[in-house]
């Protein structure tokens, strides 16, 4: 299948992205090829519509039994849901927490990058998957170290969602566009051995940056006094308690569950 039979002429940079949503659909249309630890992983499409894609992702594991002394091994495959919500204005990666068929849920956001990288690379596109955190958790980490901050470094991928790019000023915004900058850094550094101040909320512009970030921009790190390594936010990810979806369930409560992860996600 000729994957850009669609869009047979050449696009600006502008009417590629009005048209990403369309090619990030397209590329379901083909076989997908999951992978991780050099297997190849099954996979299932449960639902599929122009906005929300639900797929089950297999690992592939060896499971042994013990049994009157005697151990015995056996193939087996547990899986996980992934739910895809893509729309022009909003784009989520859902990912069920099940340690017993991926370690975390970030080892999946890995393979599901790489799956999807490959595809979108046939229409100039990439993707760049950063977890969504509270923003809580960046200052309840600043408290962690009172007094001790002495730097920050926000790393953005090109925001192109607006719920990302609301936050951002549009003096960054047009910088980042003008260079064609992929990644964006900013970083703040106290002088010689002092600390940052004014390290709270109701510091306006440290506020902006925070929920940019906190929207899956990227991450924040940290300079703590003392240390060698930077915190960061990288582990930090939002997550919600919803009901468990059977293996074998039927339509109607796979639309239900659907229904249910939407209206979630609408409200966010």
């Amino acid at each position: 299948m000729n994957q850009l039979s669609l869009f047979d002429k050449a696009l600006s940079k502008e009417e590629l992205m009005g048209k990403k949503n369309l090619f990030f659909n397209e590329i379901f249309k083909a076989q997908l090829s999951f992978y991780h630890r050099r297997n190849k992983l099954n996979y299932k499409v449960e639902f599929k519509s122009d906005e929300f894609i639900l797929i089950r992702l297999a690992n592939k594991k060896v499971v042994h039994i013990e049994r009157k002394f005697h151990r015995e091994s056996f193939e087996s495959e547990p899986s996980c849901l992934v739910g895809i919500y893509n729309t022009q204005e909003t784009q989520y990666l859902l990912i069920e927490s099940d340690r017993t068929s991926f370690g975390t849920s970030f080892t999946v956001a890995r393979i599901i990058e790489k799956a999807f990288e490959r595809e979108l690379a046939k229409f100039n596109f990439r993707i760049k998957i950063h977890p969504k955190y509270e923003e809580k958790e960046f200052w309840e980490l600043l408290d962690k170290y009172p007094d001790q901050v002495e730097g920050l470094r926000f790393e953005f991928e090109y925001p192109n969602l607006p719920r990302v790019n609301k936050f951002l000023s549009d003096e960054l915004k047009e910088a980042s566009k003008a260079l064609n900058s992929g990644k964006t850094k900013i970083e703040f550094l106290a002088v010689d051995d002092n600390i940052l101040d004014n390290l709270v909320e109701d510091n306006t512009e440290l506020n902006s940056l925070v929920k940019t970030s906190a929207e899956g921009a990227g991450p924040v790190k940290i300079k703590i006094k003392g240390l060698k390594r930077w915190e960061s936010t990288d582990n930090k990810v939002k997550s919600y308690e919803f009901d468990s979806l059977e293996v074998d369930a039927p339509a109607e409560m796979i639309n239900q569950y659907v229904s249910g992860l939407k209206n979630l996600l609408s409200n966010e």
